[in-house]
């Protein structure tokens, strides 16, 4: 297919698939711009998921191809020919990662971002992990006070904990370095004795020693910004903490099996995706309400 290969090649291969446009994604395998403007994506991830299912809230009725092509980079270049109005017909939807602190939106129709830094933090809330929970386990929502106490503890843990950690991640993100290790998070996650899941404080500790050593000077904040631990987590980090409070309360609290984390972020986003369409997630639908005013079609 060489008319892949152009501008006019992108903005002309919604007809190829039938649809009203073609969204790229993140996730998947990672991708060049030489392979995307070859064909090559990756059809089915955890952020098609996502991303499908608020569409299917925002554009009823549309038909879209989803195209995973994992790299930020590479999509960040999909969106940029969009911003310069060089391809059309083409929509990128992408995390906002720490982009709003570092001057790195790209303000443009058919280019639009998550709430949170990754779709994680959006679809991975408070609500609809509970929502998961009663749907996982078969309780009653009206009996599950204990859980739901368990919960809200549990994240509001997680922020206090965080809260240091994230806003460093944040001040070093401006200098192109990282907090978190971002190829091995799940050692930020403790689990204790009894199977319920903490923050690894001495990890963090680790982490902060680690950093200091391998940059050697002071490193300060290059413009004023707020954080808000649960909303600006690095997005893996954010989803196995809550992955593991659901498993948890599934396996030691009602019993149940331990369930597969894929079939849990099938379950999460579903659920997400009824409280998003009802409107019960005020910040998230005010975020979309406003990102989805400029999408065409």
């Amino acid at each position: 297919m060489s008319f892949r290969r152009t501008a006019s090649g992108l903005s002309n291969l919604y007809l190829f698939f039938r649809v009203d446009a073609v969204v790229y994604l993140e996730g998947g395998r990672s991708l060049c711009r030489d392979d995307v403007d070859n064909g090559i994506y990756t059809d089915a991830t955890h952020d098609i998921r996502f991303w499908q299912t608020v569409f299917g809230i925002y554009r009823p009725g549309k038909l879209f191809k989803f195209c995973s092509i994992g790299s930020k980079e590479t999509v960040n270049s999909i969106a940029q020919d969009i911003v310069d109005g060089a391809i059309a017909n083409v929509i990128v939807a992408m995390d906002r990662d720490f982009d709003h602190i570092n001057d790195k939106l790209l303000i443009s129709d058919n280019v639009i971002y998550t709430h949170g830094y990754s779709w994680e933090n959006d679809a991975w809330n408070e609500t609809s992990l509970r929502e998961a929970f009663c749907a996982l386990s078969g309780a009653c929502k009206t009996k599950i006070q204990i859980e739901s106490d368990i919960i809200g503890k549990y994240y509001k843990e997680c922020a206090f904990y965080l809260k240091g950690s994230i806003r460093m991640d944040a001040v070093l993100s401006q200098h192109g370095y990282s907090f978190f290790d971002r190829d091995s998070y799940m050692r930020y996650v403790k689990i204790e004795c009894n199977g319920q899941p903490m923050v690894h404080r001495e990890q963090i500790k680790n982490s902060m020693l680690n950093v200091r050593q391998k940059i050697g000077k002071p490193i300060v904040r290059k413009a004023p910004f707020l954080t808000s631990p649960l909303v600006d987590c690095f997005g893996h980090l954010f989803a196995e903490y809550a992955y593991r409070i659901l498993v948890f309360l599934l396996e030691k609290i009602r019993n149940n099996p331990k369930i597969p984390k894929d079939y849990a972020t099938s379950m999460i986003v579903e659920k997400f995706g009824q409280l998003l369409a009802n409107g019960l997630l005020p910040d998230l639908n005010q975020h979309y309400d406003s990102e989805f005013s400029h999408v065409m079609p």
